[in-house]
């Protein structure tokens, strides 16, 4: 009996391990695009965080090599 209980458990186990990787798959994927608004040379991310979040309402920004804002949004 107590095989049985274990099978069953180690089962339930599988399942849910099955689950959460499906989940974590089909997450959305994420493009970036050059800023359309963002004025001047990009050197501090937080500021082209924040102008990508609050004024083109997208994920997030980041400054670039280029010192150029690019902000992330769903493809």
């Amino acid at each position: 009996m107590a095989g049985k209980s274990l099978a069953g458990f180690c089962f339930i186990l599988l399942l849910l391990f099955v689950a959460q990787e499906m989940v974590v798959q089909s997450e959305a994927a994420t493009c970036e695009n050059l800023a359309d608004t963002y004025r001047g040379p990009c050197f501090t991310t937080g500021s082209c965080d924040d102008h990508c979040k609050n004024k083109e309402h997208l994920l997030s920004g980041r400054c670039r090599d280029d010192f150029r804002c690019w902000c992330t949004r769903n493809c």
